[in-house]
């Protein structure tokens, strides 16, 4: 028997790997920038993962935001 997970309660939601380093994304606010780094949970009390973004403008600022909060705008491309 298959399980319909929309029904059962279960929401698919992205994961840190869902957003390679080097993507580009877009944070709830609209503003654009760079994976730069990803974060697993730091302690018993906080279990969420994060994501590391740098802003492209202006340029050095950047926020830490749960995958779920994100949108893919263009995956890193690979030197081939």
């Amino acid at each position: 028997m298959q399980t319909n997970h929309a029904i059962a309660g279960v929401i698919d939601r992205l994961d840190m790997e869902d957003f390679p380093i080097g993507s580009k994304v877009k944070t709830p606010s609209g503003r654009v920038g760079t994976v730069v780094k990803h974060r697993g949970a730091q302690s018993r009390h906080d279990l969420f993962q994060r994501i590391i973004i740098e802003f492209d403008e202006p340029v050095g600022d950047s926020v830490a935001l749960q995958p779920h909060l994100l949108t893919l705008i263009q995956a890193p491309r690979l030197n081939a």
